[in-house]
């Protein structure tokens, strides 16, 4: 017999050694419970990564012409100093 702490297990071994240590519907409830974490938080991050994309080119098809009317507004100002200065002869 070799001991205690000369033993080497494999974690494989040791969580094969303590399913033992648990009944059937424990282990069961457990399985099933991680199996719909897992699923649950894959959903969530899928959604979340949708939800991002969509608002996010939303908010730049909403903002973009706003951006772009007021650069055209800017140019026309702009425009309609230098005519002014031009006609009254400032530099």
């Amino acid at each position: 017999q070799v001991p205690d702490d000369q033993l080497e297990e494999t974690w494989t071994e040791r969580l094969e050694g303590l399913k033992e240590m648990f009944p059937v519907p424990v282990r069961s409830a457990f399985g099933t419970t991680a199996q719909w974490t897992w699923w649950a938080t894959q959903h969530s991050f899928s959604f979340a990564r949708s939800a991002a994309w969509v608002l996010s080119t939303s908010a730049f098809i909403m903002v973009l012409p706003y951006f772009v009317d007021k650069e055209l507004q800017d140019i026309e100002k702009t425009q309609l100093k230098q005519q002014q200065q031009l006609l009254l002869g400032r530099p």
